[in-house]
């Protein structure tokens, strides 16, 4: 990657302003990368300015947002000063919730817990490290 940090930084917020509607649902809106959902990004230099290629996927095979998002992408993408092409392409490989940034992780972990709180259920449901809630004790 021969881009300078400022232009990828900005490609990467411009990436994340796209939301995936699935955490936003969950109730902790976030972006592509924050997701896991930026595959790959390759950003270089040219005379007239930058060529970005980005490579995205979806949470679930089935998903009918991919297309949504590879448009949300472009044009966000299009917008960052400097940038002069865009490539935005669906990928299939498989995601896992680890794919998650660790940051995000722990941002959902913190609202699910205290969505728990709220129900009345702290103490008999515990979440694995990948956020997978399981019921303990009885009740």
């Amino acid at each position: 990657m021969d881009a300078e940090p400022a232009i990828e930084e900005a490609v990467r917020a411009a990436l994340d302003s796209v939301v995936d509607p699935c955490s936003e649902v969950a109730g902790v809106p976030a972006g592509l990368c924050e997701m896991g959902l930026v595959r790959s990004l390759e950003i270089d230099r040219d005379v007239g300015g930058a060529a970005v290629r980005i490579r995205i996927g979806v949470t679930e095979p089935t998903c009918l947002m991919g297309p949504a998002l590879a448009t949300g992408a472009r044009e966000r993408v299009a917008a960052v000063p400097g940038v002069a092409r865009v490539d935005v392409t669906l990928c299939d490989d498989d995601w896992e919730p680890a794919d998650m940034t660790p940051a995000y992780r722990e941002r959902l972990a913190a609202h699910r817990a205290a969505r728990r709180v709220a129900l009345g259920v702290a103490g008999r449901v515990v979440e694995t490290p990948l956020g997978a809630a399981i019921r303990v004790g009885k009740g």
